[in-house]
């Protein structure tokens, strides 16, 4: 007895289906085929039940990891390189978060020369922007952090990039908070309140921040040693970096601020 594959219509002969002509196969090889298929169908829905508990147990992973630092950064400085992507992760929000504050400022500051009459097509182009602002502050978040990890190196601490990676983002972890706060205040309009809140956040986090994990690091190596000096050329050596890329940058951000100064006035 023959099966056709698609209606399974039964017949004895042939090598399609008289029904609907797809093509015939044995009864015992359909049986197995739908059973393989029942199989794959399983294992499937097991795939994808078990993606989901993994992404659930990541959030969840991530939000103690989280909450545990914004009670105590100090705990930053016992992480490992096996907490390189939640401190990286960290770093991405902080970076996100600040832009949007930003975006959202410039908005709110278009709404209210409108006269509160600023429909959806003419805010501020949202991905464009933002994607400036991101890099912006990627890159000087990598003049900070890298600033820090050469003198972590002049001090002869043994520490590898992931491990100091993990360290420095989860240190982020209180800034992030006055970014979101940031963007609540972006929301609402407030410029002094904004750019206060975002002041302070870039000033301790990418200045206080490098100094205190080069300290930290100087004192595990010695604790006689240069700790002070070494923390201090760490402002220099970010001087230097932020000097040499910002010449490079510097002409292309300036033609980006007047084109949005333009756009929102």
């Amino acid at each position: 007895m023959l099966v056709c594959t698609t209606c399974h219509h039964q017949q004895d002969t042939g090598k399609f289906c008289g029904a609907c002509g797809a093509a015939v196969i044995p009864a015992g090889e359909a049986s197995n085929a739908g059973a393989t298929a029942g199989q794959v169908e399983v294992a499937a829905t097991t795939a994808a039940g078990n993606t989901s508990s993994d992404v659930k147990a990541g959030f969840q992973s991530y939000g103690s990891y989280y909450f545990s630092l914004l009670k105590n950064p100090t705990l930053a400085f016992q992480s490992s390189r096996n907490h390189f992507l939640s401190g990286f992760i960290t770093l991405l929000i902080y970076a996100i978060s600040f832009s949007l504050s930003i975006y959202f400022l410039a908005n709110s500051l278009m709404r209210s020369f409108m006269g509160g009459f600023a429909s959806t097509e003419s805010t501020l182009p949202f991905f464009e922007l933002n994607f400036r602002l991101v890099i912006i502050i990627a890159i000087t978040m990598a003049i900070s952090l890298l600033s820090a990890y050469i003198m972590v190196k002049v001090a002869k601490n043994p520490i590898d990039f992931q491990t100091f990676l993990a360290q420095i983002g989860g240190l982020a972890v209180p800034f992030t908070g006055l970014n979101v706060l940031a963007i609540l205040f972006g929301l609402a309009g407030s410029v002094s309140l904004t750019m206060y809140t975002l002041g302070t956040s870039l000033l301790l986090y990418l200045l206080f921040v490098p100094v205190l994990m080069v300290y930290e690091k100087a004192y595990v190596v010695a604790k006689q040693g240069q700790r002070v000096y070494l923390s201090l050329a760490t402002v220099v050596v970010m001087t230097i970096l932020s000097y040499v890329i910002g010449r490079i940058m510097l002409a292309e951000f300036l033609s980006d601020v007047e084109d949005l100064l333009y756009y929102v006035l």
